[in-house]
């Protein structure tokens, strides 16, 4: 669903035809950075039940000139406020963290990446302990843009350049504008709570399908006796695995734009939907889409390795299984990354 922040630029490419009406129709927000932390050491740990399985929330890297990367977090909201059907989503006021990425661009030369994190990661927020996806809510007087945005760069040591959100309503358009989205299943599946029902075999989806293809988290399959048992592995992390794939190629797609007038034809759509950092301005989205256009073919994809926990609470959730700082920079080069205080491993 964040390939919309990044279909935003590929109506960029045609800069000249992108009309300031639709530039100007992108919401906006302030990212506001929290003050300094008492720290020991740089970091800070959180004083809260579950503070020996994360480490606690650090003051984050500001994004420099010379750390050698553009980072850009693209989060896909669950919020509901544009849905007119409600179906497979469920009553929720505000709006949680579906989706999140982080792609990473060189400057120079070398692939770009994304490391997507599971909406069920347990981290340490300015706000406390709580699952990555409640961060977009904000706390202690910041937008929930900036906490969460913080609560990345802490966890990863890496300074975000910028930022682009995308509600389900505007996720679902833009892949209608697209021409849909192929998914190919040996047997039918369905799941109740994301309102999932496909054929078995290969058929492009519509944003409806593709996005309940992406959401489902107890996907089924019809077995041939004619019964239906959930598919063999499927977790949070399967969600991750597909979202993954469905931005590498959505990705790949920018590089058939041909002509700028189709390009600004799905940014028209898209941009109403769209919330993006007051500090990205149209040359740096420009060049954003254009460095976009054809990485679906070179993209690293980084994974988290991560390992089952139940909290203090009694909330099933997930925590890192490694230094995620380390595992990105086996990837990417990053000055930033491999400081002190570094992520450590939980188990």
């Amino acid at each position: 669903m964040l390939v919309a922040a990044i279909v935003i630029g590929g109506g960029l490419l045609g800069a000249a035809a992108f009309t300031f009406w639709t530039w100007r129709t992108l919401g906006r927000v302030d990212i506001e950075r929290p003050p300094a932390i008492e720290a020991v050491d740089g970091t800070n740990e959180n004083s809260g039940p579950d503070a020996t399985a994360i480490p606690g929330f650090r003051l984050p890297p500001v994004p420099s000139a010379t750390d050698g990367v553009d980072t850009f977090l693209l989060i896909g909201s669950d919020s509901r406020d544009n849905l007119t059907d409600l179906d497979g989503f469920g009553e929720f006021e505000g709006a949680r963290a579906d989706v999140l990425l982080l792609v990473i661009r060189p400057r120079e030369e070398g692939n770009a990446a994304i490391v997507s994190l599971p909406r069920d990661l347990w981290v340490s927020t300015p706000c406390g302990q709580e699952r990555i996806n409640e961060a977009l809510a904000g706390c202690d007087g910041m937008n929930g843009e900036s906490t969460l945005l913080v609560t990345v760069e802490s966890l990863t040591g890496l300074g975000v350049d910028h930022l682009g959100l995308v509600d389900l309503a505007g996720f679902q358009e833009v892949v209608d504008d697209l021409g849909g989205y192929e998914i190919c299943l040996d047997n039918p599946v369905r799941d109740e709570k994301a309102a999932l029902d496909l054929p078995a075999g290969c058929r492009m989806a519509d944003g409806a399908d593709t996005l309940a293809w992406l959401r489902s988290r107890t996907t089924e399959e019809l077995n041939e006796d004619g019964s239906w048992v959930l598919m063999s592995g499927v977790s949070d992390l399967t969600r991750n695995q597909r979202q993954r794939e469905f931005m590498v190629e959505m990705l790949g797609r920018l590089s058939d734009f041909s002509e700028p007038q189709d390009a600004l034809s799905v940014a028209q759509t898209i941009a109403p939907h769209v919330t993006v950092d007051s500090s990205l301005g149209l040359t740096q989205a420009v060049s954003l889409a254009w460095t976009m256009r054809g990485l679906g073919t070179s993209i690293e994809e980084i994974e988290i390795p991560v390992n089952d926990y139940t909290t203090e609470g009694g909330a099933t959730v997930l925590v890192p299984a490694g230094d995620i700082a380390r595992i990105i920079a086996e990837v990417v080069a990053v000055e930033t990354v491999g400081q002190a205080g570094a992520l450590q491993g939980a188990g």
